[in-house]
């Protein structure tokens, strides 16, 4: 089964300083590739929340001792997700945001050639075949993400993250078909 790509991205924050420390991201066949990144390969990355941390459960000497530069997780990822695809993350313009940060950082071009794009453009069209009515679509919607987040347990890592967006793009289809 061919699906949608999707990208998660764990953060050293939610401030404005903030940068990428977790990236995991799919394939077409919902194979799963994740990645810690090293936050002392650049200077400017000071910022670091300890109230994410506890959510996350990544400390920065974990992201130093197992982590990779910024500039090899780009090639990671620029080798794995072509230009001009789309690849959809749940958490919208924060994951853009952190993929922009990481790719001004770690990349020659200093953007990505790939869109992120919210994951609710991707699931939402689906259920509309089977609800028309906007509200109780929504609801639907809602309970399939318990389902799909039943399924998969941990959440705030990217990983677990991306395998949960998996699971919730196969309940919308299933549904809708």
């Amino acid at each position: 089964m061919i699906m949608p790509r999707f990208l998660d991205v764990e953060a050293s924050s939610l401030s404005i300083d903030s940068y990428p420390i977790e990236i995991a991201w799919s394939d077409h066949q919902g194979n799963i590739e994740r990645r810690l990144i090293n936050p002392y390969a650049v200077d400017g990355w000071r910022d670091w929340d300890y109230n994410a941390q506890q959510m996350h459960g990544l400390s920065r000497k974990q992201c130093r001792e197992e982590g990779i530069h910024p500039k090899q997780m780009c090639n990671l990822m620029s080798q794995s997700i072509k230009p001009g695809e789309i690849i959809y993350a749940d958490g919208g313009a924060f994951d853009e945001n952190w993929v922009d940060v990481l790719y001004s950082e770690g990349s020659a071009l200093g953007y990505a050639q790939f869109k992120v794009v919210h994951s609710d453009a991707i699931m939402l069209p689906l259920l509309t075949k089977i609800e028309f009515d906007e509200k109780k679509r929504w609801q639907l919607y809602e309970n399939l993400k318990l389902e799909a987040r039943r399924m998969v347990g941990t959440r705030h890592r990217a990983e677990p993250d991306v395998q949960y967006l998996i699971e919730l793009w196969k309940l919308c289809t299933s549904k809708a078909s």
